[in-house]
């Protein structure tokens, strides 16, 4: 969601000072900025690993959190959104430096 913002024209530092790992402001935003047909079950995540991501919990993976669908589900949830983003960026096929 912070990439589709970056394209979107708002800054790394805005992203950092006002959604820093914030999920369900970062969706929030995005959403705002012209975000659109995101995956059912996007908002459900990022009300429970926003919480997680925030605390850092989630990257030590010392918690396993109770997720509102299946992990299988999460997984295309979470994937859909990436290739939302992509398309919406129009990033695909292109490769880094």
């Amino acid at each position: 969601m912070k990439a589709y913002l970056l394209h979107r024209g708002f800054s790394d530092d805005w992203n950092r000072i006002h959604l820093r790992h914030d999920l369900k402001k970062a969706l929030r935003c995005a959403r705002l900025a012209g975000l659109r047909d995101l995956p059912v079950g996007l908002a459900d995540l990022a009300a429970v690993l926003g919480p997680l991501y925030a605390s850092g919990n989630l990257r030590s993976g010392l918690v396993e959190p109770v997720l509102p669908i299946s992990p299988e589900v999460a997984d295309r949830v979470i994937s859909g959104l990436l290739d939302l983003v992509e398309a919406a960026i129009g990033v695909e096929g292109q490769v880094g430096p």
